[in-house]
């Protein structure tokens, strides 16, 4: 009997997320999965309301990705998030760059290739604005088949002040560099 009622609660523990219920947000730590980007901004920004800070982030399956969070800060020092999903590696660029200008930083271990049924695959960032934080940066995002390309196209950004920050492949291998800001070295 009493397996049978733990196997209930986890169940409709279970059947609660999978439906969209409230996020508990009392716990240490917070799991968001799903396959709606959508969805996961606004669990995103109920959850950094809430004091909550993005701790990693992965594939689960083809079509889904996850996100574990930690409750470090007290509101109003929140961390702010934007989730940033393409098809188009120019899309991203300039989502990057204008992510950039209103000062948030890419989380690299946020960085999935996620399957999608119609229109190839899709690439997720999420990227972070630190409360209290005035640096800025500059991404730069090379993407192609032939991987002696990249090293000449990786080298080359390297020597103008590019830093590697994360690599995924989907058929191309996409890398994301980053630097910081004209303006902000200059402070």
């Amino acid at each position: 009997m009493k397996q049978l009622v733990v196997a209930l609660t986890v169940g409709i523990g279970l059947l609660s997320l999978a439906f969209g219920a409230d996020l508990d947000l009392e716990q240490r730590f917070l799991l968001l999965a799903t396959k709606k980007t959508s969805t996961m901004q606004k669990e995103l920004n109920e959850a950094s309301s809430a004091g909550y800070r993005i701790v990693t982030g992965s594939p689960t399956s083809g079509s889904e990705m996850a996100l574990i969070l930690e409750k470090v800060v007290t509101p109003p020092n929140n961390y702010e998030y934007m989730l940033l999903a393409t098809t188009k590696t120019s899309t991203m660029q300039k989502e990057l760059q204008e992510a950039a200008s209103q000062g948030f930083q890419l989380l690299p271990n946020t960085m999935i290739s996620k399957s999608r049924t119609f229109g190839g695959d899709e690439i997720i960032v999420v990227l972070e604005k630190v409360p209290g934080a005035h640096e800025k940066y500059n991404y730069l995002l090379l993407a192609t088949t032939k991987t002696s390309t990249l090293q000449k196209e990786m080298s080359e950004a390297i020597e103008e002040g590019y830093e590697v920050v994360r690599m995924v492949s989907r058929g191309e291998h996409m890398v994301i560099l980053e630097r910081l800001a004209e303006a902000t070295r200059n402070q």
